[in-house]
């Protein structure tokens, strides 16, 4: 643990050295020799993962830095089949530019390619012309990105391409493994490929099987995947533990067999042994169908430790092997300790092995419950279920801002699953290949793809009723994800505990100030706080008013429509160490969807008192979408013009000054952008002038409104069509923030618009390159308190800011 610990310090400092803290306030070794001992592979643990860290790339590639595709080679390392049609690979070995002037490029690339026409392979060779950018995520306070994940991978690059409309070679060898596990594949879709319904579910069918029995999520589409995530199965669909302990359980299935056949085996090998056995041929089996990923290889390390202390007659076998597992995994590979994957493993482990005793002690005080072999299963499933889901709700809260009310749908799925699907899809594939038993083999795999025709219907059916919903909540902070942990284990371990023990009381107290803390430290409610997000190309802006009133202006938005702002930026930042509640007010300045995309998820899960906007509004499904998740809340909308008054309580005023009652006339959208003004006691304080241009910023002056803030939000992401030195002089603001993506393919801020700012002496905040923004009043003539995300960097410019 001080090992891990030690690791886990690196990115997260205060949590690392406060649950080491507490580490030997409860669990102090015998002696002071060992204590110092556990201090010093913390240490070590801190210091292996500091050097090992990939440095950043100093020098970005003239070529690189342009808008334009270059030619890359890279050797494929792995391969990843992802929902939507897509294969991430990760290439090594990188040279940029032609063979004859070819150079080397330091790190990995991750490419993801959607819809490609080909099957790419680890160890083949990758060439071709492609839009490389390096690793970088979007930068808001306690929002999770991928770039510290993929630095320890020592991925620097990315690059995103779709279909062939690029040059590209492909050389080399696939290998005689993955040319016989593509043969079991095609053999999987064949079986799988039902008749007599939607050819659209009937591929939905091919990929849920081919997930389930390859890894293989190719041919699922997103909305499918998101559907399961929210009935609280997404478990079921990951290669993890779940699976390995199924193809175990089916060892143990043949151990029990042998011992009908040859009773007499169990004198020389007790079940238990024998049964794993027979399991591990089958574990490495499906490990080499999934294709080795790490989330097999770890719950293979974790089997196969406990299997080694069942075989050495240990008593804590769970918990031990845990430990064990932790062990080999984390030394073997450090940087696993900051994978999610292996984070929600461990905690679902730890809680069956800590809180299910607990749990089954409950339910054996119901004995004739407890003697029905049907309801033990389910009562023991049950507890495994809310065991795992008690130790993973901080977790589950913190990543993903959400928890499922579907949990009982685990009591239903997972038998069938583990009863009917796999073993009829592992046995179809196989016998499929057996001359004279293929057609045993097509029913097998027929029996498992209607299992699963099934599970959609069901799915679509609790989604057309609307019961496929997340619940959103509070996303912790480090303190009480650590405070709920610490009062699972005092609760579970409180018979242990003595008040008279000073070390005891010393840890309990620090808990409850971990617990109190983030109560304590969130309350400002007559604080003006203006927090500009984030969200690559486009704008999202977050206002918190005195009174702890929340008006979210443009939630930015994504070309993508896989990549939702709103679920992945703005929600998890609107609760980010508060409970979630319903916003005041939602604006949308015009209707672009860098502007409204991020809106959606907000409007449909929190709900508003109000979504105000110009009277034009997004046009086709996006307008449908709009629609639907005001209905969902019963939000109102309002259509808001000059001279409108939007909020006035505590002395502060937001008004409307820009487009008139009739935005239509303007030739550009962006000219009928909304344009707020947030005065308090009089002062202006903040200007958001949306996306006005040259037409607009003329028609905002010639009305001789106000326009003098403290802060201007700068119009139109820095574009140079906005660039008025008499309009900046108008607002004669102190601060400026651009919100604009990192390399975009506008190259925005334009030089026009930083030459104004620059002979204005206004400081200027850049959400590409600061991160979140934050600008704080505790009153109308208060100094502001500026913070921004990537300010909280430690050394090697590892983030902080989570």
């Amino acid at each position: 643990m001080a090992y891990i610990l030690g690791i886990w310090a690196l990115k997260y400092p205060w949590p690392g050295l406060c649950a080491l803290l507490l580490l030997f306030l409860f669990l102090p070794l015998k002696n002071h020799g060992q204590n110092v001992l556990a201090m010093v592979i913390f240490v070590c643990g801190f210091a292996l993962c500091w050097f090992r860290l990939p440095d950043l790339p100093v020098h970005i590639p003239q070529e690189v830095k342009t808008t334009q595709r270059t030619l890359i080679m890279g050797q494929v390392e792995s391969v990843a089949m992802l929902p939507g049609k897509r294969q991430r690979i990760i290439l090594d070995n990188l040279t940029l530019g032609h063979e004859d002037e070819a150079r080397s490029l330091e790190g990995k690339l991750v490419f993801t390619w959607q819809e490609a026409p080909v099957q790419v392979y680890p160890g083949q060779v990758v060439q071709a012309n492609l839009n490389v950018r390096p690793i970088h995520g979007l930068a808001n306070f306690g929002v999770w990105n991928s770039e510290f994940f993929w630095r320890t991978q020592n991925v620097l690059w990315r690059s995103y391409s779709r279909g062939e409309h690029f040059w590209f070679r492909v050389k080399g060898d696939p290998g005689y493994s993955s040319v016989m596990r593509g043969h079991l594949k095609d053999k999987a879709r064949s079986g799988l490929s039902l008749d007599r319904i939607d050819p659209d579910r009937k591929t939905q069918v091919q990929g849920l099987g081919l997930a389930l029995f390859f890894g293989d999520r190719y041919l699922v589409d997103q909305d499918v995947i998101d559907s399961i995530r929210l009935a609280s199965l997404a478990h079921s669909l990951a290669l993890s533990g779940l699976h390995l302990g199924i193809m175990a359980g089916m060892g143990f299935i043949l151990a029990w067999l042998t011992g009908l056949l040859y009773p007499r085996i169990y004198l020389f090998l007790p079940f238990m042994k024998l049964g794993v056995l027979l399991a591990a041929p089958l574990c490495l089996i499906y490990i080499w169908m999934g294709q080795a990923p790490p989330t097999l290889i770890r719950s293979a390390i974790m089997f196969a430790s406990w299997g080694l202390l069942l075989f050495l007659n240990q008593k804590r076998i769970l918990l031990d092997g845990l430990f064990l597992a932790a062990a080999v995994i984390t030394i073997y590979d450090p940087w696993s300790v900051f994978d999610l994957r292996l984070q929600l493993s461990m905690a679902a482990v730890t809680g069956i092995a800590l809180v299910l005793p607990v749990l089954e002690q409950g339910l054996k005080k119901a004995k004739k419950v407890w003697e029905s072999i049907i309801l033990k299963y389910f009562l023991g499933l049950a507890a495994v279920t809310i065991a795992a889901n008690i130790a993973l709700l901080p977790v589950q809260a913190w990543t993903f801002n959400y928890v499922s009310p579907h949990l009982y749908l685990n009591l239903i799925w997972l038998p069938v699953l583990g009863f009917i699907v796999l073993p009829a899809g592992f046995g179809g594939i196989i016998l499929s290949l057996v001359p004279g038993l293929q057609w045993l083999g097509s029913l097998l795999l027929a029996l498992s793809g209607h299992t699963l025709h099934y599970f959609l219907v069901f799915l679509n059916y609790l989604d057309l009723k609307d019961l496929l919903h997340p619940m959103v909540t509070l996303r912790p902070s480090w303190h009480q994800n650590m405070a709920f942990w610490m009062i699972m284990l005092l609760i579970i371990f409180c018979r242990s505990l003595s008040l008279k023990n000073k070390r005891h009381l010393a840890g309990i107290t620090l808990v409850f100030i971990l617990a109190v803390l983030p109560l304590v430290a969130n309350k400002h409610p007559e604080e003006l706080k203006l927090k500009v997000l984030d969200v690559g190309q486009g704008q999202g802006v977050i206002m918190q008013l005195p009174g702890n009133k929340t008006i979210l202006v443009d939630g930015g938005g994504s070309w993508n429509p896989d990549y939702d702002l709103g679920k992945l930026v703005i929600v998890p930042s609107l609760t980010w160490r508060q409970w979630p509640s319903r916003l005041e007010k939602t604006i949308l300045s015009h209707a672009h969807v860098d502007h409204y995309g991020g809106l959606l998820y907000p409007l449909q899960y929190l709900g508003s008192d109000a979504f105000l906007h110009n009277g034009i509004l997004p046009r086709g499904a996006d307008r449908q979408r709009l629609e639907t998740a005001l209905n969902r809340r019963g939000t109102p909308q309002g259509i808001v013009a000059r001279g409108d008054i939007l909020k006035q309580a505590h002395g502060l005023i937001i008004e409307v000054l820009h487009p008139g009652s009739n935005p239509e006339h303007y030739d550009k959208l962006n000219d009928t952008s909304l344009v707020l003004r947030v005065t308090w006691k009089g002062k202006g304080m903040i200007l958001i002038p949306g996306d006005i241009e040259e037409q607009a910023i003329d028609a905002l002056l010639e009305t001789g409104s106000d326009l003098s803030a403290k802060v201007l939000v700068v119009p139109h992401h820095g574009s140079r069509s906005s660039a008025s030195r008499k309009f900046y002089k108008a607002v004669n603001p102190e601060i400026a923030v651009v919100s604009r993506g990192f390399m975009n393919r506008f190259d925005l801020p334009h030089q026009e618009v930083l030459d104004i700012i620059s002979e204005m002496g206004i400081a200027l905040y850049d959400t590409s390159r600061h991160g979140e923004t934050v600008i704080s009043w505790k009153s109308f003539d208060s100094d502001p308190l500026i913070v921004w995300a990537r300010e909280k960097t430690g050394p090697k410019n590892i983030p902080y800011w989570f």
